[in-house]
């Protein structure tokens, strides 16, 4: 079978929030580590009855939901585990979701599986000790995860989650503007600057060109793609002295008050958009965007609209020496580090990772499956809305690679906001970039300090 040099595309995740409160409420596992001996916790059982685990998650409980057929066609699978599908939410809300599942945690919950929302989520819960290392299960599997998976969820060298699904990050273009624009789909290696003059020639006085949201991403988009970690070096120091930084802000002020190109920012923040609002509305003709924009644009009903959607990569830093360097996200599958039944959920949460896909319709993080194959069968019959070929070229490029040495740290979502507050007082105060990135760096150094 065809093996991608790159793809992950997310495609059917629902959107959520992509930041995590963060909140201390759940105390340290005892048995942090207890993965040593993969059998030693599990509870014994009458023969012939099946052995019970619980999955905590913020997918909705209904038969029509993706995630639940998955869950129980596992069940149908096999007569030796039976999992209870437990949805905290019925928003796909991954942050309320996990304050809830904090507090139970924390009022004694023993959780056998969760999911979380994003890697930085399962990597704070990871540091106080209440995520199991699957480094010895995989270990006793006789696998190395990183030869089955494009991405596996670590800290300090430890494997903590898997990813169901990945999303990679593209340029999604609404065809009939780009048509009636006169422009051709722009190929790999296109830079920003590239990007600033698409917008202006997709701008009419009925919509503008492109559109940036709120999230720490959109402050500098080149951090998350061409950077092991967005905020931080192998050193964990702030990395606002790299050039990008005043680049992007630069550039997103340029395009907002010279080129008229982009709403303005403080539109954006009082109108509380859903990240893919305006661009299905027909508002914003071009946007830099998670993947999972691809299955969200089948919800008519959220988002109506009739126009077919095509594909580009992002573009690259100007001066970039790599044109395909990309970013690979998603949420974690993860095994409780005080549950009594780790094996069968470590089983459960592999079996997820290989074979959900084939209910949820998301392009699992496997390095075994042909995604252009897929794409085909999960689109065919949508391609009035979705080019499926420009799709495959931007997700399956062979030049498509991460940065080498990425990391994530658990208080990552706090540096995040950080980001996000100071490009909001840099955009909506018409502040100097260096004073912002004095108050940023001096901000992100403490958060650093404290977390050592």
């Amino acid at each position: 079978m065809k093996k991608p040099a790159l793809w992950l595309a997310g495609l059917l995740l629902t959107f959520s929030v992509t930041a995590c409160s963060g909140s201390g409420n759940a105390p340290a596992a005892s048995d942090k580590g207890a993965g040593a001996d993969p059998t030693a916790a599990t509870q014994t059982k009458t023969p012939g009855e099946k052995e019970k685990i619980k999955f905590y998650t913020f997918k909705s409980n209904k038969p029509e939901e993706p995630t639940y057929q998955a869950v129980q066609a596992y069940n149908q699978s096999q007569d030796k585990v039976e999992v209870e599908y437990i949805s905290l939410v019925q928003n796909s809300d991954s942050t309320e979701f996990l304050k809830k599942l904090d507090v139970l945690v924390a009022g004694g919950e023993v959780v056998d599986a969760f999911m979380t929302g994003n890697e930085e989520e399962l990597m704070e819960r990871a540091s106080r000790g209440v995520v199991e290392p699957l480094n010895s299960y995989f270990e006793t599997e006789g696998v190395k995860p990183e030869d089955e998976y494009f991405k596996v969820l670590k800290l300090d060298g430890k494997v903590y989650g898997l990813m169901g699904s990945a999303t990679q990050w593209f340029t999604v273009f609404n065809k009939q503007h780009l048509d009636e624009a006169g422009l051709k789909l722009p190929e790999m290696g296109w830079t920003w600057n590239d990007f600033r003059d698409y917008a202006k020639k997709l701008t009419t006085p009925d919509h503008y060109g492109t559109y940036f949201h709120t999230w720490g991403e959109y402050a500098n988009i080149i951090a998350y793609t061409e950077h092991p970690n967005p905020q931080l070096d192998k050193g964990l120091k702030p990395i606002f002295d790299d050039p990008s930084f005043k680049y992007f802000f630069d550039l997103r002020r340029a395009m907002e008050k010279e080129d008229k190109s982009v709403e303005p920012y403080a539109d954006v923040l009082a109108s509380n958009y859903h990240v893919l609002q305006q661009f299905f509305a027909g508002k914003a003709s071009m946007l830099a965007v998670p993947s999972y924009a691809v299955r969200a644009g089948l919800n008519l009903e959220k988002f109506p609209h009739d126009f077919q959607m095509v594909y580009a990569p992002l573009p690259r830093s100007v001066d970039a020496t790599d044109v395909g360097m990309t970013n690979i996200s998603g949420g974690g599958l993860a095994v409780g580090a005080k549950s009594t039944h780790k094996q069968a959920a470590y089983d459960f949460i592999r079996w997820m990772t290989k074979e959900s896909y084939k209910y949820t319709k998301e392009i699992p993080a496997l390095k075994n499956v042909d995604g252009k194959a897929l794409l085909e069968q999960f689109f065919s019959e949508n391609k009035n809305l979705i080019d499926t070929d420009s799709l495959a070229k931007t997700l399956f490029d062979s030049r498509n690679k991460m940065p080498e040495g990425t990391f994530t740290v658990p208080y990552g979502s706090q540096l995040k906001t950080i980001v996000e507050n100071s490009f909001a007082s840099f955009m909506l105060d018409n502040r100097k970039f260096d004073d912002v990135k004095a108050e940023m760096t001096a901000e992100v150094e403490k958060v650093a300090a404290a977390n050592k």
